[in-house]
């Protein structure tokens, strides 16, 4: 499988949530890049953050959910592994709401 497989199948299991993180987390994104995202998950009814919601809680649940080199790709994050990454990325965007796991 392509590590970029969600640019490629925007259908693909967990498309949504690596398009959004890469979007507003890559290090290459714009400035204030992430500040956006908090707002898009804290006042938005869009199915897309509906869906990357999902996704992203279920990555918090069993982050073997999402490939590795994937969800590297999409944000180059710096927090250890993928588990304290989505668990950091809930916290930040969700942080009213329970822990998934």
């Amino acid at each position: 499988m392509d590590v970029r497989f969600w640019e490629d199948d925007p259908d693909a299991p967990y498309a949504t949530l690596l398009s959004v993180i890469e979007t507003y987390c890559h290090p290459s994104a714009w400035e204030g890049a992430y500040d956006q995202l908090r707002a898009l998950a804290a006042h938005s009814g869009d199915e897309r953050m509906a869906v990357f919601k999902r996704e992203l809680s279920a990555a918090v649940r069993d982050p073997s959910v999402v490939p590795v080199q994937a969800l590297r790709e999409a944000a180059e994050y710096g927090d250890g592994g993928p588990a304290e990454f989505v668990t950091r990325l809930w916290r930040d965007l969700y942080p009213d709401d329970p822990s998934p796991k």
